[in-house]
């Protein structure tokens, strides 16, 4: 293990944490595992191409642009088909998220083609030193976003009467329906946060790497990995479980080499899951 190596995992942990956040709070509040994830992140990118291209926008401008039209798409999914399947079995949810994946894919496919994308910025492969070690800006960048965002949520859901709502809501929706709570309306804003949360993400990840029609599966597993790791519905489980992901990963890729990189993830999620089911740092209502 080198200085090099925990420095990248940590920063790269960052944004793994980054992409699992929308998904702990779908998980969290909604019981939920949103299967379009992935293309929530992958068409935020997508979102972000198109604007740098027609409106001459640069990648984190178009970031407030991206984020309230995936908002918004989001938030329509799931007010108008989500929800009314949820309220009646989560299984046709789960199948109706991976509908909505396989038709995003086609969509992506078919407008930008199956070619590997990018989005350019200026920092995009410039450097800097930390712990005196040379890294990427764009790890820098994307792990302060990360931090940022969890403190956020994290603070909102446990300083706020919307956070508390939320809660409410998410230990028990039946009662918090008779308590006069719009259940339906809660999970649509729940589901559209998740998915602005997720469009940042797709912007950092064009930025610092790049990204196809099919890039968000990867993801997705990436992101329930560090869930189930965290703890459903424990944001701060959540970032350190993906700064934990992203250390033994690269750990693991330097000791034995870029073969491992998934390998790693998935041996560490089964091995969690079977000892520790409900994650290193337990369950916990969305605080």
């Amino acid at each position: 293990m080198t200085v090099t190596n925990v420095v990248n995992g940590i920063l790269l942990g960052g944004f793994y944490a980054l992409v699992a956040l929308g998904l702990s709070l779908v998980f969290g509040v909604l019981k939920l595992i949103n299967l379009a994830h992935g293309e929530l992140m992958v068409g935020g990118a997508y979102l972000s191409l198109l604007l740098t291209r027609h409106l001459g926008l640069g990648a984190i401008a178009s970031i407030p642009i991206v984020v309230v039209l995936v908002g918004v798409i989001g938030y329509l999914v799931q007010r108008f088909l989500l929800t009314g399947l949820l309220l009646r079995t989560a299984q046709s949810a789960l199948v109706a998220t991976f509908g909505i994946s396989l038709i995003a894919q086609a969509i992506f496919n078919q407008g930008f083609s199956a070619n590997t994308q990018s989005l350019q910025a200026s920092f995009a492969t410039g450097g800097i030193q930390v712990a005196g070690v040379r890294v990427r800006t764009a790890y820098v960048i994307a792990f302060i976003v990360a931090a940022l965002l969890c403190t956020v949520t994290h603070l909102v859901l446990t300083r706020t009467r919307a956070g508390a709502v939320v809660r409410a809501v998410a230990a028990d929706s039946s009662t918090a329906g008779l308590m006069g709570y719009n259940i339906e309306r809660v999970y649509a804003l729940t589901f559209a946060v998740a998915a602005a949360i997720t469009s940042v993400s797709g912007v950092l990840l064009g930025i610092t790497f790049s990204f196809t029609p099919t890039t968000g599966t990867s993801y997705l597993l990436v992101g329930i990995a560090v869930v189930v790791i965290g703890g459903v519905g424990n944001v701060a489980g959540t970032f350190v479980a993906g700064l934990a992901l992203g250390l033994v990963q690269s750990v693991a890729v330097g000791q034995f080499g870029g073969g491992y990189r998934d390998l790693v993830v998935y041996l560490v999620f089964f091995v969690v899951l079977v000892i520790r089911p409900s994650g290193l740092f337990g369950k916990r209502i969305m605080a």
